[in-house]
């Protein structure tokens, strides 16, 4: 008989389920402006007002992520993001984009047979500018749009690199890096004053009045 009554309770908490999820009008999970003015059958969706960035690269798109200090005077610098690369050798031509935990993040080559194919020479100044149009444009496709390149202020810079450069500059995206937003200091406990951080200034008789 116990068994009965559950199975009759779970069955009408089922159709009270049910009824109210037809009377209630659905929620978007992401947000889009195309929705409001959309006429198919999704039209009646709710924008939901909570947005969860996942993107484990926010706080350096944003600046605040920490980079790695102390490396400002040495060669080859660290302290950065995302660092472009260009390497040129006697038979190919390479760039990458490198994470500062060392990890190549995008690149281009010209091994690439439909990089190889359209090029006459794989070492010219044309081969340089074309890994950097191909470099540039895979760059905007994964969201960056700010990498730090220490050849571009050498004065000796050659013609191969300069081409390399103003392809990434063509599609506009900066060779230099924001600086690290440090955040206002906060000070902690004072064991030393009469009230500590964030502590309402309050008299009490005994504090360890139990």
């Amino acid at each position: 008989m116990a068994k009965f009554l559950k199975l009759i309770s779970s069955a009408s908490q089922i159709e009270a389920i049910h009824t109210l999820s037809t009377q209630l009008k659905h929620v978007r999970c992401l947000s889009t402006s195309s929705v409001c003015l959309s006429t198919s059958d999704n039209s009646d969706y709710v924008i939901s007002p909570v947005y969860h960035n996942r993107n484990p690269r926010n706080l350096e798109k944003l600046a605040y992520a920490r980079k790695r200090l102390g490396w400002k005077f040495q060669s080859p610098r660290k302290d950065y993001y995302h660092k472009l690369v260009l390497q040129r050798s006697s038979r190919h031509t390479k760039a990458w984009v490198e994470h500062f935990t060392g990890k190549v993040v995008l690149s281009a080559s010209t091994d690439e047979s439909a990089i190889s194919s359209q090029l006459n020479s794989l070492t010219d100044v044309s081969a340089s500018e074309n890994v950097g149009r191909v470099l540039a444009q895979r760059c905007l496709e994964s969201g960056i749009t700010e990498v730090f390149f220490d050849e571009d202020s050498d004065p000796a810079i050659s013609e191969r690199v300069k081409s390399f450069v103003e392809a990434f500059r063509a599609l506009n995206i900066s060779l230099t890096e924001p600086e690290m937003k440090i955040p206002e200091y906060r000070p902690g406990i004072n064991y030393e004053g009469y009230n500590r951080y964030a502590e309402p200034k309050s008299w009490k008789e005994d504090y360890q009045d139990i």
